[in-house]
């Protein structure tokens, strides 16, 4: 807490917003007084509130969590999306569970005055919170502010805070104060209700705006003793151009918003205000509508104890601030009530005020602020929430016009694609609504475990990748093109394939010292199947047989090293569910592609592939990375079984050496495939095994989603401990052959010129299909571990992992390099604790 500092903040409005904010002023010992114009700190007004994780964080900062769960009871546990007739098409269970364990806290529904009475309660000096004191002018001074209501009182400030509302007096007084002082700070059409022309931030919400838009009209209520609606249930119901949203609230009480577009867009002053009249002929008209097959809207309307009836306008102001006057909360920015996020948003702003406010103060010897500096840090504030605002602002207008089912397509994809949402969807969305959100910087973050990081929680604030990711397509293509060029290009026109083809019709193939292999004909009696095993047989059988120099043998053990971490790491990725229904998730058709074609041509295909799906903060979610534990423990003896032990037989001594081998590389062509087809075989054993065994008490500390991480971390360190031997091997052939061994074995000559054997080829094939992954395989690993950083999940830059990259390719070799940084990824992917990095303001 700071020291009483001599400054002070009138706050207009008592309401969530304003009492909020009184609070986070009080515990940074900051005066204020708070002008309520009711006669009472918390009317009833027919309203219920949606506290989400994102504005319960804030108030769990505040000391509020435990009051605010207990009076709400029953946190929202089970969602339903439902059809006109009540039936629900979508529903999402555990979802509290889900809710908790993903960001630290639930979705609960309670009263609008029992959330404000818990605020006020927890405010120590309740003399500050006046009542029945309605603004009537503010006045700013060279130092200060001040604000006369209708009784006559007045009251001075340093700077005063409008959280009063859509219909905000302290807006219409900046306003008054612009147009005598700085005409053009304001867009006077953000008043009449003109036409406005859209800025940077706006033009993803509409093609032309129009300040204070009203699309839709809503009637709130609050009904007492319904039968019908479950405990813990929210409950979403679709029809044309109307909607209903019916959470449970605690004890006998139902909360409902009855929602209808009001056939055109009202603007500004335009926008209609209804009478109770109008509000009952609307609520008759629906009287019939099904809420749920057993429940009809009457049953609510007529239980109601409190309901309201107003147009719903959306905006965020174009201006939060004027002097030392700023409005926060609804005054600012408003939204839809459907997602909820209005009065977790005006949480977000009051607490990003307060930071900049603390801040400025802190490092302000005289404890009073300029006129400068207060405009800084309001224009600090807007920028902070603005963006993130409008993008909320927008989201609530798109689910409204879902909820509505506004167009054809809407309605094709409320009946087909909404029931088959998978949940992943949903809780990406999560992600986009809830990790941004502001908390207090100077007060502690209670300890709630959750799986995904609030953003100022991060190292830094999530970015996007920008023009790098032009970048990186065009690095990968360009990998690819030289793959095709100096692989497919190469082999045609250096006279490769021309061997190739004059082995398979002289059925023999051509080894070094003289040699003529008979080429098997016949390996699974399917000729098509046979033709490409012969051609396979014909380019591999060289490699591994006959050496006529001692760098031939050695480059191809070296890359059949180097390929088991990517053959490990593929697979991973093919099982990992954030890769489900994307092309990752078919290692077995991208080892086909490469085994045919050239790794160094595919690869570049496959990291491009990894770019496009891995952009955004929900990828890289720790429940989205986990493995099932028996997945994670099976790949490993899959990796031995299925690559391993087949590589090793291309090489062992063998009485009929010819023949056997030949057999022994047809069957290690589909080698990686095995590996996938293993990993699945193992897995459901182990988890079939498991399933048979008692149960272990598993360890407090230990966490359900992570038990895959021993297993996958060993199952890199084996994969890179084995390519770190053949890369030891090299460097001893480095220090007793010399540099000329190594050019041999790893430069290509020239891939276009004429070949005077097929082994001759074949190595140079192989030279450049192993410099051409390699190259791509790191740049996926520094581009994997960038992400990381961007995202501030890591510390680790782009140039200290390019440094650390060209080290270990170095010392250890590219193979083991790629292993060790899946080994340290899969650690940072997989955090799930955190803790506040204190990003700066």
């Amino acid at each position: 807490m700071m020291d009483k500092k001599p400054f002070k903040v009138v706050i207009v409005g008592g309401s969530i917003a304003g009492l909020t904010l009184a609070l986070m002023l009080e515990r940074n010992g900051i005066d204020f007084v708070i002008l309520e114009a009711y006669g009472s700190i918390a009317p009833q007004v027919g309203a219920s509130f949606g506290v989400l994780p994102n504005g319960f964080r804030i108030l769990d900062q505040l000391g509020c969590y435990e009051s605010v769960l207990k009076m709400a009871e029953y946190p929202v546990d089970k969602f339903h999306f439902r059809d006109s007739q009540g039936q629900p098409f979508w529903t999402f269970d555990n979802f509290n569970e889900t809710s908790i364990g993903r960001h630290g806290y639930p979705v609960v529904f309670l009263d609008r005055r029992m959330l404000i009475e818990i605020l006020y309660e927890k405010i120590q000096d309740k003399s500050k919170v006046i009542t029945s004191q309605r603004v009537h002018s503010i006045e700013n001074g060279t130092s200060s502010v001040t604000v006369t209501t209708t009784t006559g009182q007045t009251y001075t400030g340093n700077i005063v805070v409008g959280a009063d509302g859509i219909h905000s007096k302290v807006r219409q007084e900046m306003w008054k104060a612009a147009e005598k002082i700085d005409p053009t700070w304001f867009d006077p059409r953000e008043e009449s209700g003109m036409k406005v022309e859209p800025d940077a931030l706006e033009t993803y919400w509409l093609t032309l705006v129009k300040a204070l838009p009203a699309t839709y009209a809503c009637i709130f209520g609050i009904s007492k003793g319904v039968k019908g609606i479950e405990k813990g249930t929210l409950n979403s119901v679709f029809n044309e151009h109307y909607s209903y949203l019916v959470p449970s609230g605690p004890g006998d009480l139902t909360y409902w918003f009855l929602v209808r577009n009001m056939g055109k867009t009202y603007y500004g002053a335009d926008i209609p205000r209804f009478t109770k009249e109008e509000e009952e002929a609307f609520a008759t008209e629906h009287l019939d509508d099904q809420i749920t097959p057993t429940l009809q809207f009457s049953a609510l309307y007529k239980s109601k104890i409190a309901s309201a009836y107003s147009s719903l306008p959306e905006y965020v102001y174009k201006r939060w601030h004027f002097q030392r006057t700023m409005t926060i909360g609804d005054a600012s920015h408003k939204f839809e009530p459907l997602t909820g996020q209005g009065g977790n948003n005006a949480m977000e702003t009051a607490a990003s005020l307060t930071n900049h406010l603390v801040a400025a103060l802190r490092n302000c010897q005289s404890g009073t602020l300029s006129s400068a500096e207060v405009s800084k840090i309001f224009e600090n504030v807007q920028q902070q929430r603005e963006k993130r605002a409008w993008g909320l602002v927008k989201a609530s207008h798109a689910r409204q016009r879902l909820d509505c089912l506004e167009t054809p397509f809407m309605k094709f994809m409320a009946r087909y694609v909404v029931p088959r949402f998978p949940k992943s969807v949903v809780l990406s969305k999560w992600i986009d609504s809830y990790s941004p959100a502001v908390s207090l910087n100077m007060l502690p973050l209670p300890h709630r475990p959750r799986e995904i990081a609030y953003f100022d929680e991060r190292f830094r604030e999530p970015s996007s990748r920008g023009v790098v990711t032009i970048l990186l397509y065009a690095a990968y293509f360009l990998l690819a093109w030289l793959g095709y060029r100096q692989l497919s290009t190469a082999i045609r026109e250096n006279g490769t394939m021309r061997l190739v083809r004059q082995a398979i019709q002289n059925h023999s193939v051509p080894l070094p010292g003289g040699v003529e292999a008979p080429l098997r004909q016949v390996y699974t009696g399917l000729r098509p199947v046979d033709l490409i095993l012969k051609i396979l047989v014909t380019i591999f059988l060289p490699a591994v047989s006959n050496f006529s120099t001692p760098e031939q043998p050695f480059q191809v053990l070296y890359f059949l090293a180097s390929m088991m971490p990517i053959i490990a790491i593929w697979t991973v990725e093919g099982f990992r569910p954030r890769n489900k229904w994307t092309l990752l998730a078919t290692p077995s058709l991208w080892a086909v592609l490469y085994q045919l074609r050239g790794i160094g041509l595919i690869a570049p295909l496959y990291f491009a592939s990894s770019t496009y799906i891995s952009s955004g903060v929900p990828y890289f979610s720790p429940s989205t990375r986990t493995l099932p534990e028996s997945t994670a423990r099976a790949i490993l003896p899959a990796l031995i079984l299925g690559f391993v032990v087949p590589t090793v037989m291309l090489f062992f001594p063998l009485a009929d050496a010819l023949n056997t081998r030949q057999v022994f590389i047809a069957l290690w062509q589909p080698a990686p495939v095995y590996v996938v087809i293993l990993t699945q075989i193992f897995s459901r054993t182990i988890k079939w095994i498991g399933s048979n065994t008692p149960a272990k008490a598993d360890s407090a500390a230990e966490s359900e989603s992570n038990r895959d991480i021993p297993h996958l971390q060993t199952l890199y360190a084996v994969a890179g401990c084995v390519s770190a031997c053949f890369h030891a091997a090299l460097l001893l052939s480095w220090a007793a052959l010399g540099t000329n061994f190594i050019t041999r074995a790893f430069v290509p000559s020239d891939a276009f010129v004429q070949v005077s054997t097929l082994a001759d080829g074949v190595f140079v094939f192989f030279q450049n299909d192993f410099l051409l992954v390699a190259a791509a395989t790191l740049l996926w690993c520094l581009a994997s571990v960038w992400d990381l950083y961007r995202l501030g999940a890591s510390n680790v830059s782009w140039q200290i992992a390019l440094a650390g990259l060209i080290l270990g390719s170095a010392v250890i070799g590219p193979g083991a390099t790629v292993a060790a940084v899946w080994y340290w990824r899969e650690e940072v992917m997989s955090r799930t604790s955190f803790r506040r990095h204190g990003l700066g303001l």
